[in-house]
């Protein structure tokens, strides 16, 4: 064990050598889903060093993409060049990337006014994500062209998971989610169906052109309030994609956290990111479709029928799995009048204006 954490040390030293800082001390943060961070202390002030477990290359487009949104202005932590002037450095199959470390208030899903400005915060960000081309020498990722597959996908594992449950007759889970599971396979084959609409087709290929970017994981988590605003700590990851899938992600995430789904909330919450990225009505019908497919029903099943979660005790698995049913059938109850939802939005800034 002592041996292992000499390597790891001696490893660490390695890499801090390429970057033109003086530093007087090393902290581990933490170290976990192949991605370790430390706290690193220069004569600059203090920084943080993030190892993931991926490769270079993959590392080298977040990487690039951290640094585009700073050059555009985002408010975002600065990504620190080695004294080669590299964005990053890889070392087998690991990227690093060093960058400031900021300190400032913590952001949280409860606090309404933190929340509004987080979504108007996602609207800079795609905004400043636009235009982004990456070094030939990394490996992009992009999920335009393949929002059918993905649906197809999640929906096949969800059937798999009904016929799985169905061999547990006794356990408590299985029960409740054979109770939803029809109801939501029909949801995911209405969501499939709604892509073959035209509007989809034209807006992907229009985002396609503006070359803008999305996290994948859009959280709260990722920011810190710095003089009443939000500011974004790090850069976790991205793809190329359309702005709707992070906004359908942090209203999921929101919603969740009340186990049901505001309608008064979500409206302010839109109107909050279309004052800094306005989308026209065929981008809210995509989200539409986004929010009917039921990824949240599917995520709770994945992690319960692999056994992801291996620390989730069966009354947690439980309890997680009521909270998501209560979300769904608020939203659904949402979505049967959403279509009057973009004419609000307009109209409610026209008098705001």
């Amino acid at each position: 064990m002592e041996e292992h954490q000499e390597v790891e040390q001696h490893h660490l030293r390695q890499v801090l050598e390429f970057y033109p800082f003086e530093i007087t001390d090393v902290k581990l943060l933490s170290s976990r889903s192949g991605r370790t961070t430390w706290e690193v202390v220069t004569s600059e002030g203090k920084k943080i060093l993030k190892q993931a477990s991926m490769k270079p290359e993959r590392m080298l487009f977040i990487a690039g993409a951290h640094q585009h949104l700073f050059n555009k202005g985002l408010a975002i932590t600065q990504i620190h060049e080695t004294k080669n002037g590299g964005i990053c450095i890889g070392a087998d199959s690991f990227g690093y990337v060093l960058y400031d470390k900021v300190e400032g208030n913590e952001v949280i899903y409860y606090n309404k006014e933190q929340m509004l400005k987080a979504m108007e915060f996602a609207g800079q960000f795609y905004q400043a994500s636009k235009g982004y081309i990456p070094s030939e020498e990394s490996k992009t990722r992009g999920r335009i062209g393949k929002w059918h597959k993905l649906f197809r996908w999640k929906l096949q594992e969800l059937e798999g998971n009904k016929t799985i449950a169905q061999s547990y007759p006794t356990d408590a889970f299985s029960i409740l989610f054979l109770e939803h599971v029809d109801e939501m396979i029909l949801r995911a084959k209405d969501a499939l169906n709604g892509l073959d609409e035209p509007v989809f087709q034209s807006i992907s290929k229009e985002v396609s052109s503006l070359k803008g970017f999305c996290q994948q994981d859009f959280t709260l988590a990722r920011f810190t309030e710095v003089d009443g605003a939000p500011f974004m700590k790090e850069l976790h990851s991205i793809t190329y994609d359309l702005p709707t899938r992070d906004l359908r992600i942090i209203l999921n995430k929101m919603m969740k956290k009340f186990s049901v789904w505001d309608e008064n909330l979500v409206f302010d919450l839109l109107r909050a990111y279309h004052t800094t990225n306005p989308l026209s009505e065929e981008y809210y019908r995509i989200l539409s479709i986004d929010l009917l497919f039921p990824h949240l029903f599917c995520a709770i099943g994945h992690k319960y029928f692999l056994a992801q979660k291996r620390s989730w005790s069966d009354e947690k698995y439980l309890w997680a799995l009521q909270n998501i049913i209560a979300l769904e059938q608020s939203k659904g109850d949402f979505l049967k009048h959403y279509s009057s939802l973009y004419g609000e939005i307009i109209s409610s800034q026209r008098e705001g204006n």
